[in-house]
């Protein structure tokens, strides 16, 4: 009787408190200045948008939809619970926003209220301090680090293809989970070349920390999506949707695995501990390994899985990549796997048309003017990569008119791979602020694609088209379940 009472206290402190933040939220639209308005996508007073976009699970697809609706003019704006949101949708005025980074458009509010007493690094991290951290990490993630960690990736890559050989061989039709795998392998991965030691997730299937990583991230975009901070009620908030109690028990892995492999092998933490002068306190370290941890989980296994779906449904596509990768060696570095035109063509369209993260939201420090009409500060942008990869002028006149169609063929020209840039690295974003963890992103997801390629042949996809599914990044819609047979 008492915890039932005890639970009734907290469900009501939550109501209460939820209440009176929305109705502070709406006081403040309320009140707040009249401004110019771009094209703005219909929706209700106050709450906008909201109702259209239910659960956020197809938000994606929803924002590409009012780009393409109401972005005609390369700018377009919603309401979204009280908050206005500017969707910039043009290369030209995308690269004009972009040009303000680092320190003239910031990241949001939202995203950083969301991430508050749960994740720090240098991905939250503005001014100073992110400049600081930035270099300080930037040199273990460097062409010629990634190069040095290629024994630790091969090796793990060689436990995925031994899993996959197991799980096709138990289970009926060869069906494998790539879904369920590939986090698996990718969080092996960071572990084995953060800190030289291999978790065996694949191995043994216990997958605690990627779990943890999934409600972390969960739980982050969805205190973004809510734009209520039920999270900051004193005491019981942080346990209300276990975001902070997973960050908890990854951190405190991370610690554990920092000490017992302290002084051993050629590792991320090794590199950062040799560094001369200027160096991160184990917090600061310890932030930044948890969302480089949390973040290269996620995308990178997000990517492949997509890969493999895009394989599995195009078997001519396949066979040549097939064919390509048959003479690989075992043991392949980061610069050797260039030479599989492919392969870098599969996975950059891959990344074209299911990166994880198709938008990017900014907080403008400063007014700017989009087509003659001020933008004031404070503004939040959203600025669409997907949109402009796959409408601009400027990615057609490079890669062709059929932007919304799957083709990896688009990036192999006469003279070898096409060159687009910037957009052959929007999906990784772009400027100072480009991910920290491309390099080792790249290297992980050709590998995989040239070594499974290599050594199964993918079963024609069984079942209608996937849709994708909207977390903290654009994933599947459904688990991506492929039938495996050995290459002779």
């Amino acid at each position: 009787m008492t915890l039932d009472l005890t639970e009734q206290k907290v469900k009501t402190t939550v109501v209460v408190s939820a209440s009176l933040l929305s109705g502070l939220a709406f006081l403040r639209w309320l009140l707040s200045p009249k401004i110019d308005r771009f094209r703005t996508v219909p929706g209700l007073p106050y709450f906008g948008v909201l109702a259209q976009l239910g659960s956020g699970q197809h938000s994606g697809e929803q924002f590409d939809e009012w780009a393409r609706d109401y972005g005609q003019e390369g700018v377009f704006e919603m309401v979204l619970a009280g908050s206005r949101l500017v969707g910039i949708c043009s290369w030209p005025l995308v690269s004009k926003i972009l040009e303000m980074r680092p320190s003239k458009a910031i990241k949001p509010g939202s995203l950083l209220n969301g991430a508050h007493g749960m994740l720090q690094g240098s991905f939250f991290s503005e001014g100073d301090q992110w400049k600081r951290e930035r270099r300080l990490l930037s040199p273990a993630f460097n062409v010629k680090s990634i190069a040095s960690y290629a024994p630790e990736v091969t090796r793990m890559t060689q436990t995925l293809l031994q899993t996959l050989q197991k799980e096709a061989l138990s289970n009926a039709g060869g069906q494998v989970n790539f879904t369920e795998l590939l986090p698996m392998y990718t969080a092996d991965v960071l572990c084995a070349t953060a800190f030289g030691k291999d978790l065996g997730m694949l191995e043994s299937k216990k997958s605690g920390m990627v779990v943890d990583v999934k409600k972390m991230l969960g739980a982050l975009n969805t205190r973004i999506f809510l734009q209520i901070p039920y999270w900051k009620i004193p005491i019981i908030g942080r346990y209300l949707d276990g975001g902070n109690a997973a960050a908890d028990r990854i951190g405190r892995r991370m610690v554990k695995l920092m000490n017992e492999q302290a002084g051993q092998g050629n590792t991320v933490v090794e590199k950062l501990r040799q560094l001369e002068g200027d160096k991160l306190s184990p917090e600061e370290l310890i932030g930044n390994l948890t969302v480089l941890f949390g973040a290269g989980t996620d995308t990178t296994s997000v990517v492949l899985s997509w890969a493999m779906y895009h394989l599995a449904r195009d078997q001519e596509l396949q066979r040549l990549v097939a064919e390509e990768v048959k003479d690989l060696p075992e043991t392949v570095g980061p610069s050797e796997l260039d030479a599989y035109l492919h392969v870098n063509a599969l996975w950059m369209e891959t990344l074209r048309v299911n990166g994880p993260a198709p938008f990017d939201f900014l907080e403008l420090r400063e007014e700017v003017k989009l087509l003659g009409k001020g933008v004031p500060k404070g503004t939040e942008v959203m600025v669409c990569y997907r949109h402009v990869l796959h409408n601009a002028p400027e990615v057609k006149a490079k890669l062709g008119d059929d932007l919304h169609v799957f083709r990896p063929a688009r990036w192999i020209g006469p003279e070898g791979l096409v060159k687009c840039p910037p957009f052959d690295s929007l999906p990784f974003g772009h400027g100072a602020r480009i991910c920290l963890g491309k390099i080792l992103a790249e290297y992980e997801g050709k590998l995989v694609i040239a070594q499974v390629l290599r050594h199964f042949k993918l079963k024609q996809w069984q079942g209608p088209p996937l849709r994708e599914m909207t977390s903290f990044v654009v994933l599947p819609g459904k688990e991506v379940i492929i039938g495996l047979e050995p290459r002779a």
